[in-house]
């Protein structure tokens, strides 16, 4: 009789459907968050709302979401249909990008006649109501799900860091083509309201094709199997592990403490970069297009991809990302010393950019580790419940980053500058600035000197800020040691340092 051969590890060959399935709906899942990350700026730029209404409207929605996430990861982890326990989430992205073209296709006209205040309230309204369905309904499902799929898709550490450095180049292709586009598209139409549904509808149509096509290229392995991967008892994965015994075991896990936070910390860099950078080329550097052109010199970095496996297997995810952080930091520096020279802003923002290629690519690793070195610690198996623990910080961040940038930009005066252009019958803000400190003088409340204030403040959002929390999380992730332990639990437990069988 012939012995069924043991599953190992070691044995699972890559598969590129499952790599091309991953990277279309992360690259799109990128896309859409891109695009409602332009909330602020769009209700600001376009409908003329105060900076600090629609971030007050984006942090309550960001509030919700953040609620939302926990009880997700629960539901996906007592999920159990013919389909697997993640896959199924995948084509509630069908209705996020619905959603997302209800956000920047508001009808302005339902309000028209309304004083300003209560005008400002309903789009306030409006827009948090639709964000929140795109946000905390329908892109936490996709979002809770999609690590605890790639994990119950591919075992191998060696064929996860292949697939989602190929899930990163993808990534890091189309949203350098958005972020190209979208502040080209932006400057085309003076920040009207047309250009935003352009690219809401196009990221849209993307996304839901993406939604299909990963679902149908990306199976799952089944329970049993991932158990004899993994060497331990498939029964104590179908107990239904409750969300306060979940809570209670991460005492015992430090390492998901240390990620979510230096997350938090990383989303607030990269918010405030992106967000306040359209910003500060418009008003600061005084062209919104070459915001373009700066990210354009993103494609420089392509190349790097190629050593991303090599590096991750050589050094470690964590060490290549710490290094990766320490240079961003000198990027913050370049672009401060030297605010008016486009050859320094697009080395700067290179440089700054660079850890997100990381993290985009292999970021994911990092939460795998932590997983597993929970179930080493604690007994507990859960996946689900992870990703919501650290997705709750980043959308937290998100929420932070929001409200961060619309206080600081509202206390340094900036809605008089927008005021004065919708108020005056400006076309868009270059064409006030070009009239010089009389233009300043004559239509915005405190003239020149708002106007200094102003600038000050946007510099601040987009160099300072980030600053900080690079180097906060340059600190922690010094004291990050979870490869290490990691590989000494798997040899305690008759496994190789690998996670391979013996």
């Amino acid at each position: 009789m012939e012995t069924k051969r043991r599953l190992n590890a070691a044995d699972e060959k890559f598969s590129g459907k499952k790599a091309l399935g991953f990277s279309l709906v992360r690259l799109a899942n990128i896309l859409g968050g891109l695009m409602v990350g332009q909330v602020t700026y769009f209700a600001t730029n376009s409908l003329g709302i105060t900076a600090a209404a629609i971030s007050a409207g984006v942090a309550i929605k960001t509030m919700i979401d953040a609620i939302t996430d926990l009880p997700m990861g629960t539901i996906v982890d007592r999920t159990s249909t013919r389909f697997g326990k993640a896959r199924p989430y995948i084509l509630a992205g069908i209705f996020m990008w619905i959603a997302q073209i209800a956000i920047f296709a508001v009808p302005t006209g339902w309000f028209a006649g309304m004083p300003q205040e209560q005008k400002n309230m309903a789009l306030v309204v409006y827009i948090t109501v639709f964000a929140t369905l795109h946000s905390a309904v329908f892109s936490t499902m996709t979002n809770i799900a999609y690590e605890a799929h790639i994990k119950r898709c591919v075992v191998k550490d060696e064929n996860r860091i292949k697939l989602l450095t190929i899930v990163g180049v993808v990534y890091a292709i189309g949203s350098l083509v958005l972020q190209m586009g979208l502040p080209a598209t932006i400057a085309i139409f003076h920040g009207s309201q047309q250009g935003f549904v352009i690219l809401a509808v196009a990221t849209s149509v993307f996304g839901i094709f993406s939604c299909i096509c990963a679902f149908l290229l990306c199976k799952e392995y089944t329970d049993e199997e991932l158990a004899e991967f993994g060497g331990y008892d498939v029964e104590s994965v179908k107990e239904k592990v409750p969300l306060g015994a979940f809570l209670k075991s991460l005492v015992k896990n430090k390492y998901i403490f240390m990620y979510t936070i230096i997350n938090f910390c990383y989303m607030l860099i990269l918010m405030s970069s992106f967000t306040t950078g359209q910003y500060y080329f418009q008003y600061v550097y005084g062209n919104l297009a070459t915001f373009s052109l700066v990210m354009a010199t993103g494609a420089a970095m392509m190349p790097l991809y190629i050593f991303i496996p090599k590096l991750c297997n050589r050094f470690g995810v964590v060490a290549v990302v710490r290094v990766s952080m320490i240079i961003a930091v000198a990027g913050v520096v370049v672009r401060m010393l030297f605010p008016r020279a486009l050859a320094a802003q697009c080395a700067g923002y290179l440089l700054v950019s660079l850890p997100n290629i990381f993290i985009a690519c292999v970021g994911s690793q990092i939460n795998f580790e932590c997983m597993e070195y929970g179930r080493y610690r604690t007994g507990i198996i859960a996946e689900g419940m992870y990703s919501a623990f650290v997705s709750f910080a980043q959308k937290m961040s998100t929420s932070l980053s929001s409200v961060l940038i619309g206080v600081v930009l509202s206390v340094t005066g900036f809605d008089f500058l927008t005021r004065a252009v919708v108020d005056n019958g400006f076309t868009d803000w270059s064409e006030l600035s070009a009239l010089g400190t009389a233009g300043f003088e004559e239509y915005i409340t405190g003239g020149a000197a708002t106007v200094d204030r102003a600038l000050a403040g946007i510099s601040f959002s987009y160099n300072v800020i980030p600053l900080i929390f690079l180097i906060l999380d340059i600190v922690l992730l010094s004291f990050f040691h979870l490869e290490r332990d990691l590989k000494k639990m798997r040899v305690e437990h008759g496994l190789n340092e690998d996670g391979s069988s013996k």
